[in-house]
């Protein structure tokens, strides 16, 4: 009995122990860790056969699928995540819950059936009756439907500025003309060369195996991968652009298992919704719709349900035209709540993203029949053409571009100086418009100001592809629908706004191919060739703009090595009277020109442009070869030889571009040198004297009198040092100041040394590589025109650097600093690294046959459109 209640109190505090153990180890299961990296979306992954299908054309047809199949979890408005690239970066610390912690390494977690079918009958539950109309027989009303936030649904909804069928532009008719041949007559090749090109093209495949099993382990559903730590990003609306986008890749691969897996993954995309509150429209269409088509038309048109969702994603973009001009608003609110205010496009759009939706609509319209598609894009190529010869540099158009088509103000035309003609005005469209209710413009300076902010002023995604300029909306979905009303007064369009383009309310006007630009000069001929050359048009407007770029913008830079290749610089202009700025810059996104300069010489017969195409992509050649790690850099700046002269490499020209303020940089050294000294010597003058000694004999005797009282250990500091820590004190040296300014050999030396420059490169913009496929898609063009197995050589070399410097143990990931032997990796894989870089690296190494220019366009993400024969 003692022993019992002795030990008693000991089996109370066990208890105790272990029921807190218990307690504190299921409060440890249940907080979520911000760093954790997603479970893979598919149940069941698998990786990648060890032993990859022999590199070969053609793969069987029963050959054995590299997965076991997964079951595509449901489409949700729950599976998007509404977090921008730069979000992604910070981890977050918040609970998991129905609502996306903001951190792209949350947790992936499909949706289920449940919620999917909850989420679906509440969009499309009876619409609320608005404030627009009611709904009766014969009435041409709207009503606004209701909307479940934060996540709505797109309906369709009768336009604000509607078209008659009669006044649709058409879609060219009748017999594609004969157009000239494009690709060369390739010789027959040994079977030494053929082992060897078989083995490069299994090795570039494996590299697309070992990215997309890194996605889809990952990331399946989503954006993109986060190759580094897993996980992902969804900075394009969370559709699953890397499976879209890389969809045709796996066709032409062989990897018609994963093919087929990823269609099904496809039904289930939900394009009505996003937690995106709009969509950016050029990013869109070149890696979904045109991701979609190029899938469609690859395949055989075997899977119509790639068709299907391509005219599901495009009747919703349709909304984007719907404005008094018919020019697109580039970033597109597609909630119902939006679709039935009125809207207009930007005033300051971007080109690219204006001029690039061309290809991929036209195609839509050939196989759909219907000609809606192609009046979309028509009348921005009309547009383009009237404002094309008006611009301060006829044949090219700004980087920005006011699309409005709103009257100017006097003070924007205060602010422009006319150059030539003056822009016909367009018409206004003559299709009766519906009635409905408008709320009040704005009526003071600062609401104008915020209805006026242009769309590009939002943070652009770095990569869009033509990447920084594709950009993507960083902004969430409204939390709430007074929040999302809110909005509306800001957003209020113009009635009058039915002009045409013209030039935006700036000082000044940038010009170039390059980013901002790009892909609008790409698809005129481009746009050419898929209408089967019926209409000139397009022509016209590429041999303006070819001819104004070789007078205007074609540059030599100096290099070493006697090696002949341009570049093309980028002009600003100024409105008012002043001097234009030339900037001699190289940048990746520019080096898609060769390529199109190209096919734009053997298309349309331009005497020369072949020779001038071979020299502008052997200039992005040797920009991969000048760093250390054999990749080009994102951006740099160059030093161009006097145009007509003989361009050969000059030291002295060189040192003196690096070092270019070189006598005011020695004359300011100086200056601050003999300032100094007179602060020295000002500072000695008025100085009281100090004499040493007192305080050297007042140490000693501190001194005796510590020994008095017992501490024998302390001895006096000399005389000597104390005089010198006071000199110290008096005249302190600051190393920096008094050294010598270096010399101009010196100062160069310094540059070059730290900055790592290759030589002919006077500054390096940007060291980033983003996995970006402008060069080798102009490489990829030069051989099929060609034949010249040099560029097939050059290509390789390309792809060793970037494999060895991008792979990680998941995917690819773009690096920070191409110029150091081993850069580090940011933990990004765009989409275009599956759909366009390693396409455009197994192209140049298959039959020629494969993808053939004579029988496809590719678009600007490298989707493959058939042309019509």
């Amino acid at each position: 009995m003692f022993r019992a209640r002795r030990y008693r109190v000991l089996l109370v505090f066990a208890t105790i122990f272990v029921l807190a153990f218990i307690h504190f180890a299921r409060s440890r299961e249940q907080a979520p860790s911000a760093w954790s990296a997603p479970p893979p979306v598919d149940r069941h992954p698998a990786s990648f056969s060890p032993n990859p299908p022999p590199a070969d054309e053609t793969i069987p047809k029963d050959s054995a699928p590299i997965n076991a199949p997964p079951s595509p979890p449901p489409s949700s408005p729950e599976s998007s995540d509404p977090h921008s690239a730069d979000e992604a970066k910070e981890p977050s610390t918040e609970t998991l819950s129905d609502a996306r912690p903001s951190t792209s390494a949350e947790v992936s977690n499909p949706s289920s059936d449940a919620t999917a079918s909850e989420n679906k009958n509440e969009a499309e539950s009876g619409p609320a009756q608005s404030q627009l109309g009611s709904q009766s027989k014969g009435d041409s009303v709207v009503d606004a439907p209701e909307s479940t936030w934060p996540h709505p649904h797109w309906k369709k909804m009768p336009e604000q500025y509607p078209l008659a069928p009669e006044d649709l532009i058409q879609l060219p008719a009748g017999q594609s003309k004969a157009l000239p041949k494009l690709q060369a007559d390739f010789k027959d090749e040994s079977s030494a060369d053929k082992m060897k090109r078989l083995e490069r093209l299994s090795t570039i495949r494996s590299t697309f195996e070992h990215a997309w099993t890194g996605y889809k382990t990952s990331a399946m559903g989503h954006d993109e991968v986060m190759p580094l730590r897993g996980g992902y990003r969804d900075p394009f609306n969370g559709w699953g652009a890397t499976l879209v986008d890389g969809l045709d890749t796996l066709w032409l691969m062989g990897l018609k298992e994963e093919f087929s897996l990823a269609v099904d993954y496809i039904k289930t995309i939900d394009f009505t919704t996003s937690k995106k509150k709009d969509i950016p429209v050029f990013e869109t269409v070149i890696r979904y719709m045109g991701g979609l088509l190029g899938a469609y038309d690859i395949s055989g048109h075997k899977y119509d349900v790639l068709l299907e969702k391509a005219v599901e994603l495009a009747e919703i973009i349709m909304g984007a035209f719907d404005t008094p001009n018919r020019m697109p608003t580039l970033f597109y609110k597609w909630a119902p709540l939006y679709t039935v205010q009125p809207h207009r496009a930007d005033k300051k759009a971007v080109l690219a993203e204006l001029g690039s939706l061309s290809v991929e609509f036209t195609r839509l319209a050939q196989l759909t029949k219907e000609n809606k598609y192609y009046d979309a894009i028509a009348r921005i190529t009309n547009a383009l053409e009237e404002y094309q010869d008006n611009t301060q540099l006829p044949g090219l158009w700004p980087m920005k571009i006011d699309a409005s088509g709103c009257k100017k103000t006097p003070t924007h035309i205060d602010h422009e100086v006319p150059r030539g003609k003056v822009p016909a005005e367009s018409p206004t469209s003559t299709a009766p418009t519906k009635p409905h209710t408008t709320r009040p413009a704005p009526t003071d300076a600062q609401s104008y100001t915020e209805f006026l902010v242009p769309h590009d002023a939002r943070s652009l995604h770095e990569d869009a592809q033509p990447a920084d300029y594709g950009g993507v909306s960083r902004q969430n979905y409204p939390s709430s629908e007074s929040e999302y009303r809110a909005s509306f007064d800001k957003q209020t369009p113009d009635a009058q706004c039915h002009e045409g383009l013209t030039s935006p309310a700036s000082e000044s006007e940038k010009y170039g191919l390059g980013a901002l630009a790009d892909s609008t000069y790409e698809y005129l001929p481009k746009e050419y060739m898929l209408l089967g050359g019926l209409n000139d048009q397009y022509r016209t407007m590429y041999e303006k703009a070819i001819k104004a770029t070789k007078e205007r913008l074609l540059f030599q830079p100096m290099i070493k090595g006697g090696r002949d290749v341009r570049f093309l610089s980028t002009m600003t202009v100024p409105k008012q009277p002043g001097r234009t700025k030339v900037t001699y810059d190289g940048d990746h996104l520019s080096c898609f020109v060769g390529g199109m300069v190209g096919i734009g010489a053997k298309l349309f017969g331009l005497e020369g442009d072949m020779d001038l195409a071979s020299k502008l992509t052997d200039g992005c050649v040797w920009a991969y070869e000048s760093t250390k790690t054999g990749i080009m850099p994102e951006h740099f700046s160059l030093l161009p030889c006097k145009q007509g002269e003989k361009c050969e490499w000059n030291e002295e020209a060189y040192y003196k571009a690096l070092d270019p303020n070189m006598q005011e940089r020695l004359a300011r050294a100086a200056a601050r040198k003999e300032e100094k000294e007179k602060e020295r010597e000002k500072a000695k003058a008025n100085e009281p004297y100090v004499d040493p000694e007192p305080e050297a004999i007042n140490s000693i005797k501190k001194s005796h009198a510590k020994r008095e009282r017992g501490n024998w250990h302390v001895i006096a500091t000399p005389p000597d040092d104390i005089k010198k820590k006071e000199e110290e004190v008096v005249e302190p040296v600051d190393d920096a100041e008094e050294e010598k300014a270096p010399s101009h050999e010196e100062f160069v030396a310094a540059r070059i040394r730290n900055e790592r420059l290759p030589p002919g490169v006077t500054r390096l913009v940007d060291r980033k590589y983003l996995l970006r496929p402008e060069a080798i898609e102009s490489v990829f063009i030069m051989y099929r025109l060609t034949g010249d197995e040099y560029w097939r050589e050059k290509g390789w070399e390309m792809f060793e650097a970037v494999s060895k410097h991008t792979r990680t143990e998941l995917a690819n990931s773009a690096i920070e600093d191409v110029t150091v032997q081993t850069p580090k990796p940011t933990d990004e894989m765009q989409s275009f690294w599956l759909a366009e870089t390693l396409k455009y690296f197994y192209l140049l190494f298959s039959d020629p046959s494969v993808v053939s220019l004579d029988e496809y366009v590719l678009n600007t993400e490298a989707h493959p459109f058939k042309r019509p024969q």
